[in-house]
């Protein structure tokens, strides 16, 4: 049976992961890379696929016996004995579409669950090299600063940030429509990006209609670690298929309007 590894060190190899799945796909960046469509018709590359191949390679040299879920080559299951359980959840690039159009807002997200429930978030984006991270009950950092998130307390104060409106107003367009009007500003840097700066308080809400557990698991620990909330959009906080992020006021003040609107 493998020693039970200390905390700092699967978070050290939780940011190597990253960093690493960072400069592979940076030596893609801008190279007008081609692509092709999944099934569900979001785009793949050779960047995405080499950068899970190292990390998975490299989670099951260094712990066999975890567990492993990617985007790109989907689960392997954990084999713990009668230890902890973890499983490694892995985005090799975070905005792939970001990333075709030369954008450098993509990231690499390496998530670790424990029994089950998100223990360490990383956010790496390469190409600014900003390396987000969280622990549970170690803090949020941003290049080894402590963040937290903002304190803005007014909606219409607020910066508000959507990876797509147009996909927001589609699915849920009386409540999008309220949110953006009622917001200060509206921005759509996008995707995992748009969380570090919710965590950093650059930003005040970050919100997905739908996002699947890759996008997810590693938010969850880095907003919450920063003094946010996390939930879904009906206020679950759980790995769902949706995201709310912002702090304890503006949070309650976005859940409010999708449940007058939506959940009365």
């Amino acid at each position: 049976k493998m020693l039970q590894q200390k905390d700092t060190d699967l978070l050290e190899f939780a940011k190597s992961l990253a960093e690493k799945a960072g400069n592979l796909t940076k030596k893609y960046f801008r190279t007008g890379i081609g692509y092709e469509k999944k099934q569900d018709s979001t785009p793949v590359t050779q960047a995405d696929l080499e950068a899970e191949t190292l990390m998975r390679t490299l989670i099951e040299q260094e712990f066999p016996t975890h567990g492993i879920i990617g985007e790109e080559w989907g689960k392997k299951d954990a084999n713990p004995g009668d230890g902890d359980r973890f499983e490694w959840i892995l985005d090799p690039i975070d905005g792939t579409k970001s990333f075709l159009k030369g954008i450098p807002l993509y990231t690499n997200l390496v998530a670790l669950l424990k029994n089950g429930k998100p223990f360490l978030g990383v956010i790496n984006n390469p190409v600014l090299e900003e390396l987000t991270w969280a622990m549970t009950n170690g803090g949020a950092f941003l290049n080894g600063r402590k963040i937290s998130v903002s304190p803005t307390a007014l909606l219409k104060d607020s910066w508000l940030q959507l990876t797509d409106p147009s996909d927001l107003l589609r699915r849920h367009p009386v409540t999008g429509k309220e949110l953006m009007e009622q917001s200060g500003t509206t921005r759509t840097w996008a995707d995992a990006h748009g969380y570090a700066m919710v965590a950093r308080g650059d930003s005040d809400i970050m919100l997905d209609p739908i996002m699947s557990l890759w996008d997810i698991a590693c938010l969850q620990p880095i907003i919450t670690e920063a003094g946010g909330i996390f939930t879904d959009i009906q206020g679950r906080e759980t790995l769902g298929t949706s995201c709310i992020a912002a702090n304890p006021i503006l949070h309650s003040q976005v859940l409010a309007l999708f449940r007058k609107n939506e959940y009365t």
